[in-house]
């Protein structure tokens, strides 16, 4: 099943440029996204993404030279736009109350880019292998996780949480119940006649998962 093309924030700029994206090569991007998230690199077909988009076959590989090298970006376009549209907790916050919202966050987030979840699971399958081309991607990862490490320790050093807490544990735990409410949308439908899109069902999921993770790490 097909998906329409998530529009990606105004301010993105080229990772190549640094200037804002030449609007032929990101609406490349964005239908390509969505084709590669589809049917993955080996599914996916030029011709394909060439009818959906406002160029030529010839213009994409112009741009990009391969179909390789096009997933490739559009990998790091996808995790740009997600960590482009990410929003951080208020400094202020304890850090319990930081944690749920940076959960709450989460789960708005990949919400809105279903394609982007779907990329990741097509990544994850060929073994992550073109995600380990690119310290870019590994680099706006880490520094998500790093704000979980900071808040698991400021919450263990005012006594608010567990003290065997692992970050990485922590950081799995919300980030894995956002990324399957998403990519097991189709088999919810299925076996439980159950869809995830409502607002209403994407409401108390989105509260569940929150205070799921304050329960895992209250002292």
């Amino acid at each position: 099943m097909t998906s329409e093309p998530t529009s990606p924030p105004n301010t993105l700029l080229d990772p190549i440029t640094d200037k804002p994206m030449d609007p032929v090569k990101r609406n490349i991007l964005e239908v390509a996204l969505a084709e590669f998230a589809n049917f993955g690199l080996e599914g996916s077909r030029i011709e394909s993404i060439a009818a959906g988009t406002h160029t030529s076959k010839r213009m994409i590989y112009y741009h990009f030279g391969s179909k390789e090298n096009l997933y490739a970006q559009v990998l790091e376009f996808a995790y740009r736009i997600v960590r482009e549209d990410h929003v951080d907790p208020p400094d202020d916050l304890p850090p319990i109350e930081a944690l749920a919202r940076l959960a709450g966050y989460a789960f708005d987030n990949f919400s809105k880019y279903p394609d982007f979840i779907r990329l990741s699971l097509q990544e994850n399958l060929q073994g992550a292998r073109f995600l380990k081309s690119s310290p870019t991607i590994v680099q706006m990862n880490r520094a998500t996780f790093a704000m979980v490490q900071d808040l698991v320790r400021r919450g263990q050093a005012n006594g608010s949480m567990r003290k065997e807490l692992d970050p990485m544990n922590v950081y799995i735990n919300f980030i894995g119940q956002c990324h399957y409410h998403i990519s097991s949308h189709f088999n919810y439908q299925v076996l439980f006649d159950y869809d995830s899109n409502l607002p209403s069902n994407s409401l108390s999921r989105r509260q569940a998962i929150c205070e799921a993770i304050v329960c895992y790490v209250r002292a």
